[in-house]
């Protein structure tokens, strides 16, 4: 997204492009900041639990978009399930923005769980945060919000990436047999897992990515396959 000022509108404007992973331009729109909306809930969803995850991560959000080193963010149990959850939904929602014919990449189980849960699975779901850098993609601002989303292979699944200013999460669902779990993200200088919940999680994390790992991140470059184990 790049926000265009309008000296004719009051206000400021931005336009939202849908990219292809080839770099095509699937989808260009122009609208209020702030205004874009996908329009595929009901009202009760949308003015209930949906807000409710707002709401909750709001007291903490906007340190972790800044990046900047003298905000420390300490999260509990429940705001590290808040924060996966609202990660989550954002990817689920943001991907009715795509073509209709992109529309069935994350499975419906997924949405029925984070309907009746209100957080992510402990068994298949997992998730991880990044302090990353923002590009401008050769626009003339800096890219302030981007999402991506990708299928997995080994296990079967989906990988959804989400950035906000300088904070990145990458969220996980695989589908997996009912004796199986998915082993957890290993902790890294510069990656810090945030699903399944720790007593404490700090941010921000040692390091800071670089942009070959952002896109290692984004696009699954060099990345292992997921690691699954037997449900204890």
């Amino acid at each position: 997204m790049t926000k265009i000022p309008r000296g004719d509108i009051p206000g400021i404007y931005q336009k939202s492009v849908v990219v292809d992973l080839d770099g095509t331009i699937l989808r260009d729109v122009r609208h209020r900041f702030g205004e874009m909306t996908a329009k595929c809930v009901c009202r009760d969803c949308n003015s209930g639990w949906m807000n409710d995850l707002e709401e909750g991560v709001r007291p903490f959000l906007l340190p972790l978009i800044l990046g900047t080193d003298e905000f420390v963010v300490i999260l509990d149990r429940q705001m590290q399930s808040d924060l996966a959850a609202w990660a989550m939904k954002t990817i689920m929602m943001f991907s009715f923005t795509n073509p209709k014919e992109h529309h069935g990449v994350i499975p419906a189980a997924d949405f029925a769980y984070l309907y009746r849960y209100r957080r992510l699975s402990t068994r298949r779901m997992i998730a991880r945060a990044f302090h990353m850098p923002v590009r401008a993609y050769g626009m003339d601002e800096e890219v302030l919000f981007e999402w991506h989303l990708r299928k997995s292979v080994r296990p079967k699944g989906i990988v959804g990436f989400l950035r906000l200013g300088h904070f990145g999460i990458q969220v996980c669902s695989m589908r997996l047999p009912g004796d199986r779990r998915l082993n957890k993200f290993e902790e890294f200088p510069n990656a810090m897992p945030l699903w399944p919940p720790t007593e404490r999680w700090v941010w921000p994390p040692e390091e800071k990515c670089d942009e070959g790992m952002m896109d290692a991140v984004i696009h699954g470059g060099h990345a292992r396959p997921f690691g699954t184990s037997k449900k204890q």
